[in-house]
């Protein structure tokens, strides 16, 4: 009568040792953090997905067996971590500090970055700032203040990319954060204006 309770334990102690929970950075979920913060700023969001859509296939937990009862294996582990636990969750995007610096940045869009990017004088850069492409190209009332301008939308873009990562629990996630919101800036970006690839030329979109 004891033989299924010596299995069980003898099967848990297998999984204890051969089984690996490794914790990845939620690239899809930051992906769509991204969208709806670049979005807002350049005035450029798009409509939520559907209630009722299907959600992405899990990508933030990986689970390493070994070959011996895969199918008892599957129900045990199924029954220490739901498989509710190991979906990708939702990036933290809410805070008072993130949506305070999100306010600053659209406002510092709308007033000073649009129109330098629209007259071509900066662009968006492979690391997720801005920088100045032809300064030429501003009108003289503009050339004064395009140096301020860049910085200051530099140092919103740290702040806000540092941030990110803080409030979810990883400050080392904020270099793979600054990446993906860096393809999404120059993503978004509208026809006529300019980015810099990650060779340093610069392109037009």
């Amino acid at each position: 009568m004891y033989k299924p309770l010596i299995l069980l334990a003898a099967c848990l102690a297998l999984l204890a040792g051969c089984v690996t929970i490794n914790v990845y950075f939620p690239a899809a979920a930051a992906q769509k953090a991204a969208q709806q913060i670049v979005g807002n700023v350049l005035g450029t969001a798009t409509s939520p997905a559907p209630a009722g859509s299907s959600p992405a296939p899990a990508s933030s937990t990986s689970i390493n067996a070994g070959s011996g009862g895969a199918g008892l294996g599957v129900a045990v582990l199924d029954f220490i971590i739901p498989p509710a636990a190991a979906a990708e969750p939702d990036m933290n995007i809410s805070t008072p500090g993130i949506q305070a610096i999100e306010a600053r940045m659209k406002a510092n869009f709308e007033q000073n970055l649009e129109p330098l990017l629209k007259a071509g004088v900066i662009g968006f850069t492979a690391n997720g700032n801005v920088a100045v492409r032809d300064l030429n190209a501003a009108s003289l009332p503009q050339r004064a203040g395009v140096s301020q301008a860049v910085a200051s939308a530099n140092r919103e873009r740290a702040d806000l990319y540092a941030a990110i990562a803080s409030a979810n629990g990883h400050p080392e996630w904020e270099p793979r954060i600054r990446a993906i919101f860096a393809q999404t800036w120059i993503q978004k970006a509208r026809p006529g204006w300019y980015y810099r690839d990650s060779s340093g030329a610069w392109r037009r979109k």
